[in-house]
């Protein structure tokens, strides 16, 4: 067993012989998933620059999707970024989700049945 675990664990020195491992090609695995029924929901990121991102930000909430938004671009407008928070907030809203700040730049937008804990984990 002792001889059976040593091949797990890589030593600090680096890699003892290179042709024992192997590169793995994540785009021939991810282009597999494409064509999966089983995805229910996408975590999608974007970034808001004006108000004519928000029809397709809202697209994809009502598609069921989960947005990690930046607004670090747009916070220069105090005016665009409290009409885009409300836009999304409505359509959040609209299909059971949630909207909730993570950072001054950016905002989480939940799909139905995700919701956002405003209380944050510590280590303690």
């Amino acid at each position: 067993m002792k001889g059976g675990l040593g091949k797990l664990f890589v030593k600090k020195e680096g890699i003892e012989n290179e042709a024992d491992y192997l590169d793995l090609d994540i785009e021939e695995y991810e282009e597999g998933l494409k064509g999966e029924e089983s995805v229910k929901m996408y975590i999608k990121t974007a970034e808001l620059t004006g108000l004519y991102d928000i029809p397709e930000l809202k697209k994809e909430i009502y598609a069921g999707n989960m947005l990690i938004l930046d607004i670090s671009r747009a916070r220069q407008d105090k005016v665009l970024v409290e009409k885009a928070i409300k836009d999304l907030k409505m359509a959040a809203l609209d299909v059971g989700g949630d909207i909730a700040g993570i950072s001054d730049d950016q905002v989480v937008v939940t799909p139905m049945g995700i919701k956002i804990e405003r209380k944050k984990l510590s280590g303690k």
